[in-house]
Protein backbone atom coordinates (compact mmCIF):
# COMPACT_ATOMS: atom_id res chain seq x y z
CA UNK A 1 0.00 0.00 0.00
CA UNK A 2 1.46 3.06 -0.84
CA UNK A 3 2.21 5.76 1.93
CA UNK A 4 0.71 8.84 2.24
CA UNK A 5 0.32 11.35 5.24
CA UNK A 6 -2.07 11.68 8.02
CA UNK A 7 -3.65 14.42 7.10
CA UNK A 8 -4.47 13.09 3.40
CA UNK A 9 -5.07 9.64 4.72
CA UNK A 10 -7.70 11.25 7.34
CA UNK A 11 -9.44 13.44 4.16
CA UNK A 12 -9.39 10.21 1.73
CA UNK A 13 -10.76 8.22 4.64
CA UNK A 14 -14.09 10.44 5.40
CA UNK A 15 -14.68 10.61 1.90
CA UNK A 16 -14.76 7.17 1.55
CA UNK A 17 -17.02 6.98 4.30
CA UNK A 18 -19.23 9.18 2.95
CA UNK A 19 -19.52 7.48 -0.15
CA UNK A 20 -19.83 3.91 1.74
CA UNK A 21 -23.14 5.31 4.00
CA UNK A 22 -25.17 5.18 0.70
CA UNK A 23 -24.28 1.99 -0.04
CA UNK A 24 -23.13 -0.37 3.16
CA UNK A 25 -24.66 -1.96 6.46
CA UNK A 26 -24.39 -0.65 9.68
CA UNK A 27 -22.09 -3.71 10.56
CA UNK A 28 -19.54 -3.18 7.76
CA UNK A 29 -19.28 0.69 8.38
CA UNK A 30 -18.24 -0.23 11.75
CA UNK A 31 -15.34 -2.79 10.62
CA UNK A 32 -14.33 -0.45 7.96
CA UNK A 33 -14.15 2.42 10.45
CA UNK A 34 -11.89 0.27 12.82
CA UNK A 35 -9.56 -0.85 9.98
CA UNK A 36 -9.05 2.75 9.32
CA UNK A 37 -8.29 3.75 12.79
CA UNK A 38 -5.43 0.90 13.01
CA UNK A 39 -4.37 2.72 9.35
CA UNK A 40 -4.24 6.08 10.95
CA UNK A 41 -2.47 5.17 14.12
CA UNK A 42 0.25 3.01 12.21
CA UNK A 43 0.75 5.67 10.04
CA UNK A 44 1.14 8.79 12.82
CA UNK A 45 3.50 6.48 14.58
CA UNK A 46 5.51 5.68 11.20
CA UNK A 47 5.63 9.55 10.35
CA UNK A 48 6.72 10.67 13.84
CA UNK A 49 9.59 7.72 14.21
CA UNK A 50 11.86 9.28 11.73
CA UNK A 51 11.35 12.85 13.25
CA UNK A 52 12.22 11.57 16.84
CA UNK A 53 15.52 9.33 15.54
CA UNK A 54 16.65 12.73 14.24
CA UNK A 55 16.27 14.79 17.23
CA UNK A 56 18.12 11.85 19.14
CA UNK A 57 21.40 12.08 16.74
CA UNK A 58 20.84 16.10 16.87
CA UNK A 59 21.22 16.07 20.35
CA UNK A 60 23.87 13.87 20.94
CA UNK A 61 26.23 15.83 18.27
CA UNK A 62 25.17 19.07 20.22
CA UNK A 63 26.47 17.51 23.25
CA UNK A 64 29.91 16.30 21.79
CA UNK A 65 30.32 19.65 20.51
CA UNK A 66 29.54 21.05 23.95
CA UNK A 67 32.17 18.63 25.66
CA UNK A 68 35.59 19.81 22.78
CA UNK A 69 34.16 23.11 23.24
CA UNK A 70 34.47 23.22 26.82
CA UNK A 71 37.91 21.24 27.04
CA UNK A 72 39.10 23.85 24.73
CA UNK A 73 37.92 26.65 27.41
CA UNK A 74 39.64 24.53 30.47
CA UNK A 75 42.47 25.01 28.38
CA UNK A 76 42.38 28.99 28.87
CA UNK A 77 41.31 28.72 32.17
CA UNK A 78 44.25 26.19 33.84
CA UNK A 79 47.00 26.36 30.98
CA UNK A 80 49.15 26.79 34.05
CA UNK A 81 48.18 24.08 36.30
CA UNK A 82 47.66 20.44 34.40
CA UNK A 83 45.91 18.98 37.63
CA UNK A 84 42.88 21.42 37.05
CA UNK A 85 42.71 20.99 33.51
CA UNK A 86 42.51 16.81 33.64
CA UNK A 87 40.12 16.84 36.60
CA UNK A 88 37.87 19.80 34.77
CA UNK A 89 38.14 17.61 31.81
CA UNK A 90 37.15 14.26 33.09
CA UNK A 91 34.47 15.60 34.61
CA UNK A 92 32.86 17.00 32.11
CA UNK A 93 32.70 13.72 30.05
CA UNK A 94 29.88 11.45 31.41
CA UNK A 95 27.33 14.40 30.22
CA UNK A 96 28.31 13.80 26.81
CA UNK A 97 27.38 10.15 26.42
CA UNK A 98 24.05 8.67 25.83
CA UNK A 99 23.69 7.91 28.93
CA UNK A 100 24.87 10.44 31.25
CA UNK A 101 23.26 9.44 34.20
CA UNK A 102 24.68 5.65 34.48
CA UNK A 103 28.28 6.89 32.78
CA UNK A 104 31.31 7.73 34.86
CA UNK A 105 34.87 8.64 33.47
CA UNK A 106 38.66 7.86 34.19
CA UNK A 107 41.87 9.63 32.77
CA UNK A 108 45.03 8.02 33.45
CA UNK A 109 48.31 10.66 32.99
CA UNK A 110 51.25 9.55 33.98
CA UNK A 111 51.08 8.60 37.98
CA UNK A 112 48.58 10.25 38.17
CA UNK A 113 45.33 9.11 37.96
CA UNK A 114 41.60 11.62 37.71
CA UNK A 115 37.91 10.26 38.41
CA UNK A 116 34.82 11.30 38.70
CA UNK A 117 32.54 11.48 41.56
CA UNK A 118 31.03 7.51 42.04
CA UNK A 119 33.47 6.32 39.89
CA UNK A 120 33.17 2.41 39.18
CA UNK A 121 34.83 0.11 36.27
CA UNK A 122 31.68 -1.14 34.90
CA UNK A 123 31.02 -4.17 32.90
CA UNK A 124 30.75 -1.56 29.49
CA UNK A 125 33.91 0.54 28.93
CA UNK A 126 35.68 2.46 25.49
CA UNK A 127 38.77 3.96 25.73
CA UNK A 128 42.15 5.76 23.49
CA UNK A 129 44.94 6.51 24.21
CA UNK A 130 46.69 9.79 24.99
CA UNK A 131 49.53 10.14 22.61
CA UNK A 132 52.60 12.66 23.38
CA UNK A 133 56.11 12.97 21.81
CA UNK A 134 55.11 9.84 20.00
CA UNK A 135 54.74 7.59 22.48
CA UNK A 136 51.57 6.73 24.84
CA UNK A 137 51.12 8.92 27.96
CA UNK A 138 47.90 8.14 28.70
CA UNK A 139 44.83 6.97 28.88
CA UNK A 140 40.94 8.39 28.30
CA UNK A 141 37.82 5.95 29.75
CA UNK A 142 34.54 6.08 29.59
CA UNK A 143 32.41 3.49 31.84
CA UNK A 144 28.39 2.48 32.22
CA UNK A 145 27.82 1.78 35.76
CA UNK A 146 24.56 -0.45 34.75
CA UNK A 147 23.17 -2.23 32.30
CA UNK A 148 21.86 0.27 29.37
CA UNK A 149 19.59 -0.26 26.24
CA UNK A 150 22.30 -1.86 23.76
CA UNK A 151 22.43 -2.17 20.25
CA UNK A 152 24.08 -4.86 18.20
CA UNK A 153 27.34 -2.83 18.63
CA UNK A 154 26.76 -2.55 22.07
CA UNK A 155 25.92 0.59 24.43
CA UNK A 156 28.10 3.35 22.68
CA UNK A 157 27.61 4.71 19.67
CA UNK A 158 29.95 4.84 16.66
CA UNK A 159 30.01 8.82 17.19
CA UNK A 160 30.94 8.61 20.37
CA UNK A 161 33.93 6.20 19.34
CA UNK A 162 34.72 9.21 17.63
CA UNK A 163 34.51 11.25 20.48
CA UNK A 164 36.89 9.99 22.81
CA UNK A 165 39.48 9.84 20.78
CA UNK A 166 38.92 13.24 19.57
CA UNK A 167 39.14 14.28 23.35
CA UNK A 168 42.61 12.35 24.03
CA UNK A 169 44.14 13.78 20.99
CA UNK A 170 42.89 17.59 22.03
CA UNK A 171 44.18 16.15 26.16
CA UNK A 172 47.30 15.67 24.26
CA UNK A 173 47.72 18.67 22.49
CA UNK A 174 47.07 20.76 25.80
CA UNK A 175 49.65 18.91 27.51
CA UNK A 176 52.31 19.29 25.32
CA UNK A 177 51.61 23.02 25.04
CA UNK A 178 51.80 23.31 28.72
CA UNK A 179 55.06 21.18 29.26
CA UNK A 180 56.66 23.53 26.13
CA UNK A 181 55.56 26.56 28.47
CA UNK A 182 56.73 25.12 31.55
CA UNK A 183 60.00 24.58 30.19
CA UNK A 184 59.68 27.59 28.60
CA UNK A 185 59.06 29.90 32.10
CA UNK A 186 61.91 27.51 33.88
CA UNK A 187 64.37 28.12 30.79
CA UNK A 188 63.45 32.44 31.76
CA UNK A 189 63.93 31.47 35.42
CA UNK A 190 67.09 30.00 34.94
CA UNK A 191 68.25 32.87 32.55
CA UNK A 192 66.77 35.21 35.57
CA UNK A 193 69.19 33.49 38.21
CA UNK A 194 72.56 33.39 36.50
CA UNK A 195 71.94 37.18 35.24
CA UNK A 196 71.33 38.04 39.33
CA UNK A 197 74.62 36.11 39.91
CA UNK A 198 76.63 37.67 37.37
CA UNK A 199 75.52 40.69 38.49
CA UNK A 200 76.92 39.75 41.97
CA UNK A 201 80.08 38.34 40.51
CA UNK A 202 80.26 41.42 39.12
CA UNK A 203 79.59 43.53 42.26
CA UNK A 204 81.97 41.19 44.25
CA UNK A 205 84.84 41.40 41.36
CA UNK A 206 84.34 45.30 41.70
CA UNK A 207 84.86 44.79 45.34
CA UNK A 208 88.48 43.23 45.20
CA UNK A 209 89.71 45.47 42.40
CA UNK A 210 88.50 48.53 44.46
CA UNK A 211 90.76 47.01 46.94
CA UNK A 212 93.33 45.55 44.96
CA UNK A 213 93.90 49.51 43.93
CA UNK A 214 93.18 50.51 47.50
CA UNK A 215 96.10 48.43 48.82
CA UNK A 216 98.10 49.15 45.28
CA UNK A 217 97.99 53.14 46.35
CA UNK A 218 98.88 51.89 49.87
CA UNK A 219 102.41 50.30 48.57
CA UNK A 220 103.16 53.00 46.23
CA UNK A 221 102.28 55.62 49.10
CA UNK A 222 104.65 53.73 51.31
CA UNK A 223 107.11 53.12 48.39
CA UNK A 224 107.12 56.44 48.37
CA UNK A 225 107.21 57.82 52.16
CA UNK A 226 110.02 54.97 52.12
CA UNK A 227 112.10 56.38 49.40
CA UNK A 228 111.91 60.27 50.91
CA UNK A 229 112.51 59.19 54.26
CA UNK A 230 115.25 56.61 53.91
CA UNK A 231 117.13 56.60 50.74
CA UNK A 232 116.78 59.97 49.76
CA UNK A 233 118.79 61.85 52.47
CA UNK A 234 121.86 58.99 52.06
CA UNK A 235 121.34 60.28 48.35
CA UNK A 236 121.76 63.50 49.30
CA UNK A 237 124.86 62.91 51.60
CA UNK A 238 126.72 60.79 48.59
CA UNK A 239 125.67 63.69 45.94
CA UNK A 240 127.30 66.46 48.16
CA UNK A 241 130.40 63.66 48.15
CA UNK A 242 131.27 62.93 45.41
CA UNK A 243 131.89 64.88 41.80
CA UNK A 244 132.65 65.08 38.09
CA UNK A 245 131.24 62.21 36.19
CA UNK A 246 130.00 60.13 39.46
CA UNK A 247 127.85 62.99 40.54
CA UNK A 248 126.18 63.13 37.44
CA UNK A 249 125.23 59.48 38.29
CA UNK A 250 124.21 60.56 41.63
CA UNK A 251 122.48 63.01 40.45
CA UNK A 252 119.96 61.14 38.07
CA UNK A 253 119.82 58.84 40.76
CA UNK A 254 118.42 60.79 42.72
CA UNK A 255 115.81 62.52 40.25
CA UNK A 256 115.08 59.03 39.37
CA UNK A 257 114.42 58.11 42.41
CA UNK A 258 111.94 61.32 42.95
CA UNK A 259 110.18 60.19 39.60
CA UNK A 260 108.93 57.15 41.40
CA UNK A 261 106.62 59.25 43.95
CA UNK A 262 105.37 61.01 40.54
CA UNK A 263 103.33 59.77 37.96
CA UNK A 264 104.98 61.17 34.55
CA UNK A 265 106.72 57.10 34.04
CA UNK A 266 103.76 55.43 34.47
CA UNK A 267 101.62 58.58 32.60
CA UNK A 268 104.10 58.50 29.93
CA UNK A 269 104.27 54.67 29.44
CA UNK A 270 100.67 54.62 29.34
CA UNK A 271 99.94 57.65 26.94
CA UNK A 272 102.48 56.74 24.71
CA UNK A 273 102.71 53.22 24.20
CA UNK A 274 105.16 53.55 21.49
CA UNK A 275 107.69 55.09 23.03
CA UNK A 276 110.22 51.86 23.84
CA UNK A 277 111.81 51.58 27.32
CA UNK A 278 115.33 53.26 25.81
CA UNK A 279 113.36 56.25 24.58
CA UNK A 280 111.65 56.59 27.93
CA UNK A 281 115.10 56.45 29.74
CA UNK A 282 116.06 59.60 27.47
CA UNK A 283 113.06 61.14 28.15
CA UNK A 284 113.35 61.27 31.41
CA UNK A 285 116.73 62.20 31.15
CA UNK A 286 115.81 64.90 29.22
CA UNK A 287 113.09 66.27 31.77
CA UNK A 288 115.35 66.28 34.37
CA UNK A 289 117.58 68.83 32.43
CA UNK A 290 120.73 66.57 30.86
CA UNK A 291 122.26 68.02 27.79
CA UNK A 292 122.68 65.87 24.47
CA UNK A 293 126.64 65.52 25.62
CA UNK A 294 125.78 64.74 29.14
CA UNK A 295 123.01 61.67 28.29
CA UNK A 296 125.78 60.64 25.26
CA UNK A 297 128.34 60.27 27.78
CA UNK A 298 126.00 58.67 31.02
CA UNK A 299 124.75 56.46 28.34
CA UNK A 300 128.06 55.36 26.63
CA UNK A 301 126.95 56.34 23.15
CA UNK A 302 127.54 59.05 20.72
CA UNK A 303 125.75 62.21 20.63
CA UNK A 304 124.60 61.42 17.29
CA UNK A 305 122.23 58.12 18.52
CA UNK A 306 120.81 60.81 21.70
CA UNK A 307 119.79 63.19 18.89
CA UNK A 308 118.35 60.28 16.82
CA UNK A 309 116.09 59.25 20.15
CA UNK A 310 115.44 62.59 20.59
CA UNK A 311 114.46 62.82 17.14
CA UNK A 312 112.13 59.42 17.37
CA UNK A 313 110.60 60.59 20.89
CA UNK A 314 109.46 63.73 19.17
CA UNK A 315 107.43 62.13 16.37
CA UNK A 316 106.07 60.03 18.72
CA UNK A 317 104.78 62.81 21.07
CA UNK A 318 103.61 64.69 18.42
CA UNK A 319 105.95 67.41 18.56
CA UNK A 320 106.06 68.47 14.81
CA UNK A 321 106.98 71.84 15.51
CA UNK A 322 110.71 72.46 15.45
CA UNK A 323 110.67 75.10 17.77
CA UNK A 324 108.22 73.09 20.20
CA UNK A 325 110.83 72.68 23.54
CA UNK A 326 111.14 68.66 24.36
CA UNK A 327 112.32 69.28 27.70
CA UNK A 328 109.54 72.50 28.50
CA UNK A 329 106.78 69.65 27.07
CA UNK A 330 108.23 66.80 29.61
CA UNK A 331 108.18 69.02 32.42
CA UNK A 332 104.91 70.44 31.38
CA UNK A 333 103.26 66.69 31.31
CA UNK A 334 103.46 66.45 34.91
CA UNK A 335 100.68 69.28 35.46
CA UNK A 336 98.40 67.09 33.33
CA UNK A 337 99.17 63.56 34.62
CA UNK A 338 96.66 63.60 38.10
CA UNK A 339 93.69 64.09 35.74
CA UNK A 340 94.15 61.12 34.23
CA UNK A 341 95.55 58.87 37.19
CA UNK A 342 94.17 60.08 40.25
CA UNK A 343 96.09 58.77 42.93
CA UNK A 344 93.03 57.57 45.90
CA UNK A 345 96.63 56.82 48.14
CA UNK A 346 97.69 59.25 51.02
CA UNK A 347 100.22 61.93 49.48
CA UNK A 348 103.57 61.99 49.63
CA UNK A 349 104.92 65.40 49.87
CA UNK A 350 108.60 65.53 48.84
CA UNK A 351 111.35 66.93 50.74
CA UNK A 352 112.45 70.73 49.42
CA UNK A 353 115.87 70.00 48.74
CA UNK A 354 118.52 72.08 46.53
CA UNK A 355 119.48 70.71 43.85
CA UNK A 356 123.17 70.52 42.83
CA UNK A 357 124.08 72.48 39.69
CA UNK A 358 124.06 69.64 36.95
CA UNK A 359 126.65 69.19 34.27
CA UNK A 360 124.75 70.98 31.36
CA UNK A 361 122.09 73.54 30.44
CA UNK A 362 119.36 71.20 29.74
CA UNK A 363 118.24 72.83 26.86
CA UNK A 364 116.46 71.41 24.01
CA UNK A 365 119.52 69.84 22.25
CA UNK A 366 119.16 67.42 25.21
CA UNK A 367 118.15 64.70 23.56
CA UNK A 368 117.10 61.13 24.82
CA UNK A 369 118.39 58.02 25.22
CA UNK A 370 117.71 54.47 26.79
CA UNK A 371 116.49 53.27 29.92
CA UNK A 372 116.61 54.83 33.14
CA UNK A 373 119.72 52.36 34.59
CA UNK A 374 121.24 51.03 31.44
CA UNK A 375 124.58 50.22 32.24
CA UNK A 376 126.72 52.50 30.71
Amino acid sequence: MERHSPCLFASMCIRWVIGMTKTATREELLKEIEALRRRLAMLETAARQPKSELEIALRERVKELDCLYTISTFREMYFQNPDRFLQSVVECLPKSWQFPEHACARITYGQKVYITERFTEGKWRMGANIMAEGRVAGMVEVFYRKVVPTSASGPFLQEEHALIRAVAEQIGNVLMHMKALANLREAHRAIQREHQALQEANIALRTVLSRLEEEKQGIKASVAANIQKVIMPIVFELELEVSGRQRSYVTLLRRSLQELTSPFLTQIAKDHVQLTPVEIAISTMIRNGLSTKEIAQLRCISPATVRRHRENVRRKLGLRNRKANLATFLQSSIAHVPAHTPDTGPQIQPVPLNDPPTLGGGTENNTPTSGLFDPP
